[in-house]
């Protein structure tokens, strides 16, 4: 049974909190929204994703230069490297002055919590790390199967902008957590689950791992097809979960050339 932290009891006891515009925040964050293509009326109108053009500007000096956040050391004794993003955030429809997340075309309709109940489930993690939300209502994800609710978060505050912390024991080995959205309503199909969505951190995969574990094999191949041929890619997508490893915006045979390089090879 999946594990979900209860979010509505916590959220009853604190007082709302004024809600803040930080559409300019400089700290990294994932976009929820609907409808990737941005056309009513197509495939994926009802699927849930993240919009990923923030994601990694902290990996190195050029921008957008690896596939991975380092993890800084702090004065912490448990979990002591640590890094502040990337948070989560939201398709706006109604405010113009949210800039790159405003857009009406990709924004989930209706109002959180009454319309929708978007969870963050956390589908699977290495040993040795979490993700922390340390303002209100603090909860830590450790356990592959618990999850959280964004737009509990959202409803409380009127402010779909939130940060995490991501948590480890070492600041060297490759370290990932992996999430899915999806929404919890009872009425239950507005929304479709999103693909799962994965967050690196100190080392960059082998080319090719999709599946982020440590080792290219079958699962990460089955992870390629899933994107064959699919064009578009780009920062918005995170080049399709890495599924563009040489970035050229299409994934074909000069990507499949790249996974078979490393094939079952261990780092």
């Amino acid at each position: 049974m999946i594990s979900r932290i209860n979010l509505g009891i916590i959220l009853i006891m604190i007082p709302a909190v004024s809600s803040i515009v930080q559409a300019e925040c400089p700290l990294d964050h994932l976009i929820i929204g609907c409808n990737r293509d941005g056309i009513e009326g197509t495939d994926d109108d009802r699927q849930l994703f993240v919009d990923s053009r923030q994601k990694y500007r902290d990996s190195g000096e050029t921008e957008y230069a690896n596939w991975f956040y380092p993890l800084h050391k702090s004065i912490f004794p448990s979990y002591s490297y640590r890094v502040g993003e990337p948070g989560l955030d939201a398709f706006q429809s109604t405010n113009p002055s949210a800039a790159y997340t405003y857009d009406p075309n990709r924004a989930l309709a209706g109002e959180p919590e009454a319309d929708y109940n978007i969870f963050i489930e956390c589908v699977d993690m290495s040993e040795g790390i979490r993700a922390v939300h340390k303002d209100y209502p603090q909860f830590t994800i450790d356990t592959v199967g618990q999850s959280f609710s964004h737009s509990a978060i959202y409803h409380q505050r009127d402010d779909s902008h939130m940060h995490m912390s991501y948590q480890a024991v070492d600041g060297e080995n490759l370290h990932w957590i992996t999430f899915c959205l999806y929404d919890s309503l009872d009425d239950g199909d507005k929304y479709e689950p999103s693909e799962p969505f994965t967050i690196v951190f100190n080392t960059e995969p082998l080319t090719g791992d999709l599946v982020v574990d440590g080792i290219v094999d079958i699962a990460d191949l089955m992870e390629l097809s899933r994107y064959w041929l699919a064009t578009d890619a780009g920062r918005k997508n995170d080049y399709y979960e890495r599924a563009d490893a040489n970035r050229d915006g299409l994934v074909n045979l000069g990507d499949f050339a790249l996974m078979a390089s490393n094939w079952h090879v261990i780092p």
